[in-house]
């Protein structure tokens, strides 16, 4: 894209569970289970294949549980530098 050209995204799979599209739960609250739900996948993968996740931004109200996550699969986290625009926070994983 060039210039200020506005980005225009097309949905894949509508998320029928959110509010927003006629479900019964908040839409915060179904991107929170969606995203630790595939972060798990993604952390039970790594860690059969003995590697580390690569480093990723994570929304802050979901941190607490994202260490829960990873020290599930063996791992630790560290926190880095906040995105103050977003309030998404660096995070990074270890062995534990």
């Amino acid at each position: 894209m060039a210039g200020n050209e506005e980005a225009e995204y097309e949905m894949v799979m509508p998320i029928v569970l959110a509010k927003t599209n006629g479900g019964p739960y908040d839409d915060a609250a179904v991107v929170a289970g969606m995203t630790c739900g595939a972060l798990d996948q993604e952390l039970k993968m790594t860690a059969v294949l003995n590697t580390l996740p690569n480093m990723r931004y994570i929304d802050r109200p979901l941190l607490k549980q994202v260490d829960l996550i990873a020290m599930k699969h063996g791992y630790v986290t560290e926190h880095g530098d906040v995105d103050e625009d977003s309030g998404w926070q660096v995070v990074t994983f270890d062995w534990a």
